[in-house]
């Protein structure tokens, strides 16, 4: 009889759980990867927009002296940080999502790209966090190999130690 009740009482408090977070996850994951198909894939710049919070920030979390560590709100990811991926990757970039971690406040996406850059191959790996706030992109934060866009993308040259 105890297991009996103790087995009822689970499958009650299992029937009666909240799945809006599973659906949080899915929805913000998929938020994350429409506003990066928009960006990247469509070039639709009215639905990225729409897709940002009022107080969106985006930052490239490399170490590259003048480009790394720095805040961009909304107005200077336009006017600023897009043009210059597109000074740097003349021909774009197909990034390929391998796989995403999501929460109901936020997303990793991990993905792959392939691109040429204006000093040749350029073949990143990326992880971009997506914090979400009303349904909205609030931020994100790019990690990849800065390595790689130091060489690939601003002609910097290794030194022997």
């Amino acid at each position: 009889m105890k297991f009996t009740s103790w087995f009822l009482l689970a499958l009650t408090l299992f029937a009666c759980t909240d799945n809006s977070v599973l659906s949080d996850r899915s929805l913000n994951i998929t938020l994350a990867q429409k506003f990066m198909d928009d960006l990247f894939v469509r070039g639709d710049m009215p639905a990225v927009r729409a897709a940002m919070h009022e107080d969106f920030t985006f930052t490239y979390m490399g170490n590259i002296e003048g480009v790394g560590g720095i805040e961009h709100t909304q107005e200077s990811f336009f006017n600023n940080h897009v043009p210059l991926v597109g000074e740097l990757l003349p021909e774009g970039i197909v990034l390929t999502t391998e796989y995403a971690i999501a929460d109901n406040q936020g997303v990793a996406l991990i993905m792959v790209g392939d691109s040429r850059g204006i000093n040749g191959e350029y073949d990143n790996e990326y992880v971009f966090t997506f914090k979400i706030n009303d349904g909205l992109i609030l931020s994100i934060r790019e990690y990849n190999s800065d390595l790689l866009v130091a060489t690939r993308l601003y002609m910097n040259k290794l030194v022997e130690l």
